[in-house]
């Protein structure tokens, strides 16, 4: 995975006129210095993209009631105040870091393409159907497909290779 400071002092300029940016034009969240999107979130029924906020909340309420379950004959209000908190909490936690700590963008899988359909200002998941989302910049023909993205990262993929690609929301 690209981190924020990885430099590549032999990759040729890359053309600063294709950023990934929202439908409003503004940028996301998520991106990072190195020109890729940082996303959170995994989980997509049909077109809607679940919040981690609300899985994380979900994993507070099955730890809370296993906290309750544990002390509910010897203290119920604490375990009824535990029940009600902790979801509320966790999500909230979580909500705080993918915003303020570690920006991260949600985005949603909107389809798939093959390496050899790509085109300049696609928005691609890096590694499979989840994770980082890159903006292709331009597509280099050969055996195989060099793609460079924004932020002058290239990937190699195999004419067939089949991608995600993505619309970003936040």
């Amino acid at each position: 995975m690209p981190t924020d400071s990885s430099i590549d002092l032999f990759s040729k300029p890359v053309a600063a006129g294709l950023v990934p940016g929202l439908d409003d034009g503004r940028p996301p969240r998520g991106l990072t210095k190195a020109g890729w999107v940082r996303t959170t979130g995994w989980l997509q029924v049909g077109h809607h993209p679940v919040s981690s906020a609300h899985i994380a909340a979900f994993a507070g309420l099955l730890w809370s009631l296993v906290g309750a379950a544990t002390v509910v004959t010897s203290r119920p209000v604490v375990a009824g105040v535990l029940v009600i908190t902790t979801p509320a909490v966790c999500g909230v936690s979580w909500w705080l870091f993918t915003v303020l700590v570690r920006p991260a963008s949600s985005a949603r899988n909107i389809g798939t393409k093959r390496a050899d359909e790509l085109t300049p200002g696609d928005l691609i998941r890096l590694y499979g159907s989840i994770g980082p989302v890159g903006q292709v910049v331009a597509v280099t023909s050969g055996e195989e497909l060099l793609v460079t993205l924004h932020g002058g990262s290239h990937r190699t993929w195999a004419r067939d290779h089949v991608l995600h690609v993505v619309e970003l929301l936040s």
